[in-house]
């Protein structure tokens, strides 16, 4: 018998995670799956009850968002248990790249089928993520976003329409896989391990979970029409084919510049990290998903 564990944030989206994780494994118990579910207290408690309870259980499922997922996936690094998801944020940017069903129903039978994918584990200074992360302007508007009352794609759209007007590009040097390539002014920096940020926004299009590479796609700063192209090419999957936009693979990528700390964002959450940022990829776990790519 498939031992099964939910980890649910029980305040997320006012209790629609953990009525999530109640309805899946209402499905999961209908399939002879041993099912228990545990609700987190605070921040970071996903990762420490996903270690415990790698032990005891062949399937740590995360029901919730890209933050609730990486928390998840974070504890399970050097275990042998295998990540389900149940996406019930705003992005589900891993979710949507693993082609799960945002729907709960259909992201169970996900689980009942057990298709189990290689998940590259990628650190950005230590900290793992595993769909994108980087500096520039869409860190700082995880950072916005963070502090504004309520969640969704309307309250993010909002933030960027408010912050685009003022907001500074820096300069910045990158090494890739320990060699300088480039200097230069940029908009956004951002390091896929997954293709998008989430809501099917193709940061890095042709970015796979499971090749030990990391994907780089760095936006030079745009004026207002260049802008709203590159929105549009998020959504057509192309904005690295776009003239302006540079693109790097590889296995270790470092960000350096002349400030000493900088506000990132990991796996859509906020964060903040000193410099050098070094990305790179050294481990994986297992995840179930339908395909990586």
């Amino acid at each position: 018998m498939n031992k099964v564990v939910l980890i649910a944030n029980p305040v997320s989206g006012n209790g629609k995670a953990k009525k999530a994780a109640q309805r899946c494994a209402s499905i999961l118990k209908e399939y002879k799956f041993d099912v228990n579910i545990e609700l987190t207290e605070y921040a970071g408690h996903a990762t420490k009850l996903s270690k415990q309870l790698s032990n005891t259980y062949d399937i740590i499922v995360a029901v919730g968002g890209d933050g609730t997922v990486n928390e998840v996936a974070t504890g399970l690094v050097g275990t042998t248990a295998t990540l389900g998801i149940i996406p019930n944020g705003s992005g589900n940017g891993l979710a949507r790249h693993l082609k799960i069903p945002m729907n709960t129903e259909k992201a169970t039978e996900c689980i009942v089928q057990k298709k189990v994918i290689a998940l590259d584990a990628p650190t950005i200074n230590g900290k793992y993520f595993f769909c994108t992360a980087g500096i520039g302007f869409d860190a700082h508007i995880s950072h916005v976003f963070a502090q504004m009352d309520g969640r969704g794609l309307k309250n993010y759209i909002k933030a960027i329409f408010k912050e685009y007007g003022s907001y500074q590009s820096k300069e910045y040097g990158v090494r890739l896989d320990h060699q300088e390539i480039i200097k230069q002014k940029a908009f956004v920096m951002t390091i896929g391990n997954a293709a998008q940020y989430g809501n099917e926004a193709f940061i890095a299009p042709t970015a796979k979970v499971s090749d030990q590479q990391l994907e780089m796609t760095i936006l030079s700063p745009p004026n207002l029409i260049k802008g709203a192209i590159w929105g549009i090419r998020l959504f057509l999957k192309n904005i690295h084919k776009a003239p302006s936009v540079k693109t790097f693979s590889g296995k270790e990528i470092e960000i350096s510049s002349s400030e000493k700390a900088v506000n990132g964002h990991r796996d859509g959450e906020p964060d903040t990290w000193k410099y050098p940022l070094i990305f790179k990829v050294n481990d994986q776990i297992k995840v179930i998903g339908v395909s990586d790519n």
